[in-house]
């Protein structure tokens, strides 16, 4: 048996691509675990695949950090964006009051 199969290979370079953003290697990876993966249905060593579920559990927290990290970032432009339709702001009874801006700060955004 091997102490570090291909598997573990494939998912600690996943974990790079992650690592680094690099989301079009995650695209090439993929398949080659998935093949990895059919290997080890043979007979397999329990520590392995301890190994290998410890390996793929960090990769998708990993990625869901990741994806917290864009959505967070897609908000942020949103906001952004929208401060230069105005200032909204919320009365005593929470209902909502647009005020419009006009003039240079507008043009700034």
């Amino acid at each position: 048996m091997q102490n570090n199969p291909l598997a573990e290979q494939l998912l600690d370079q996943m974990h790079q691509a992650i690592l680094i953003a690099d989301f079009a290697a995650l695209g090439l990876l993929a398949p080659q675990l998935d093949s990895a993966l059919i290997g080890l249905a043979q007979p397999t060593n329990s520590a392995v695949l301890q190994r290998i579920v410890s390996k793929a559990e960090r990769n998708a927290a990993c990625l869901m950090a990741a994806s917290r990290g864009v959505r967070a970032a897609l908000r942020r432009v949103a906001e952004v964006r929208g401060a230069g339709a105005g200032l909204i702001t919320y009365d005593g009874s929470g209902k909502r009051a647009d005020i419009g801006m006009t003039g240079q700060l507008t043009r700034r955004f």
